[in-house]
């Protein structure tokens, strides 16, 4: 048994607490937010991600407020379509669990409310951690004092626990930034994505009514974009004509709402140290290309919460779990990035090559099935070896 004091309340550290209650595990969450953070858009629960909340019985809650992940069409800019890819089948198959589209703040609401009322503490700031050979001490900024076996940072790229245990871990910017928004939903029925050149546009339906739109755009890293108006960001995106897009952007009236952010990279070798383990973002943020944060945090919470479970000591579980998670992740790192460098092409003639390749892998339906299965079932074959230290 071990007490375990989290650091971040979102979705890897509510996951984590969630996996380790089931086992009987006790978990203090620490969040310097001051109640639960609503701020966020859409997040796309790909079949791992809710197979999941299967194994831990939110699966129905997380649906209960969502729209079923069952295509994703991929278009050009002016809306002629590319590829289609259909979950259908793998799903009537049985061979991966039903994707969702839900808000960000719906999923974690669930996740809180899945949880003892005591287990969340909001508005706590580290002052300091100390690390020992039986446990660790962190004391706050308000004075208080917490002790457990083990301490566990998720608290995203820019993480507290990260630099004050680990060290100093600059994120990479990946050379683009991204908008997210949600608006009124206009007859949007699947995930749609629209690709132009150096800038794609995403439309996901996160309910009948609600729709989560983002974007993403070359961008110099030392010179972020202003869009101070609502005509501003319509005319940075002109060269998308299709309707369903104009139809999105009428909504408008501010950019108050709009969240810009930098789309950065953090790949840490480096996974535990001591009694300190790190989970989700703050050891492996990556693109959101292929929708697998909050995915990947989810699938470190409960391989961490079995490994903590079944090991006799916290070292050789954290061990253990290092082990077993970092292959995984490094592939879903790697496609992400490789799907967003595909994305953000620029050149008229590279990105006419690109949509051409991405016309003709589409004709093979069994192949495409084949690559999503692969990358998407949970547990998967390459976590199996990694935890039991064979290779295929």
């Amino acid at each position: 048994m071990a007490d375990v004091l989290i650091v971040g309340g979102g979705i890897g550290g509510l996951s984590l607490a969630r996996e380790l209650s089931l086992r009987g595990l006790r978990a203090t969450v620490l969040e310097k937010a001051p109640q639960l953070d609503p701020v966020g858009a859409g997040i796309i629960m790909n079949p791992n991600a809710m197979r999941v909340l299967e194994r831990n019985g939110l699966a129905d809650a997380v649906r209960a407020d969502s729209s079923p992940y069952l295509l994703r069409e991929t278009c050009d800019a002016r809306g002629r379509k590319l590829a289609l890819r259909d979950y259908r089948p793998l799903y009537d198959a049985g061979k991966l669990a039903r994707g969702a589209l839900v808000h960000r703040a719906h999923l974690l609401d669930v996740l809180w409310r899945s949880l003892p009322s005591d287990t969340v503490r909001f508005g706590v700031g580290i002052r300091d951690i100390v690390l020992g050979s039986a446990g660790v001490r962190l004391s706050t900024a308000r004075g208080e004092s917490f002790e457990a076996d083990l301490l566990v940072g998720a608290d995203g790229i820019h993480s507290e626990v990260r630099r004050r245990v680990f060290g100093e871990f600059s994120p990479v910017y990946m050379g683009y930034r991204s908008h997210r928004l949600v608006v009124d939903n206009t007859g949007i029925g699947h995930f749609t994505e629209f690709l132009g050149h150096g800038r794609r546009i995403g439309l996901v339906p996160i309910s009948a009514k609600r729709l989560y739109v983002w974007t993403t755009f070359n961008s110099p890293h030392d010179r972020p974009p202003r869009f101070d108006s609502v005509a501003d960001f319509r005319n940075f995106f002109r060269e998308f004509t299709d309707p369903r897009i104009a139809a999105v952007f009428s909504q408008l009236r501010s950019m108050d709402g709009v969240i810009l952010t930098a789309i950065e990279e953090l790949d840490l070798e480096r996974w535990a140290h001591g009694r300190a383990a790190l989970l989700g973002d703050a050891v492996h943020a990556m693109t959101p290309n292929i929708g697998q944060g909050a995915g990947m945090a989810m699938e470190d919470a409960a391989a961490l919460a079995e490994e903590l479970a079944g090991k006799e000591t916290p070292e050789k579980a954290l061990e253990s779990y290092a082990r077993r998670r970092r292959p995984r992740v490094q592939t879903v790192m790697r496609v992400s990035r490789e799907v967003g460098a595909d994305g953000q092409r620029s050149g008229m003639i590279e990105c006419w090559l690109r949509n051409r390749r991405l016309q003709q892998e589409g004709r093979n339906a069994e192949k495409a099935l084949a690559e999503l299965e692969g990358l998407l079932r949970y547990p998967n074959e390459e976590e199996s070896w990694a935890r039991s230290g064979t290779s295929p």
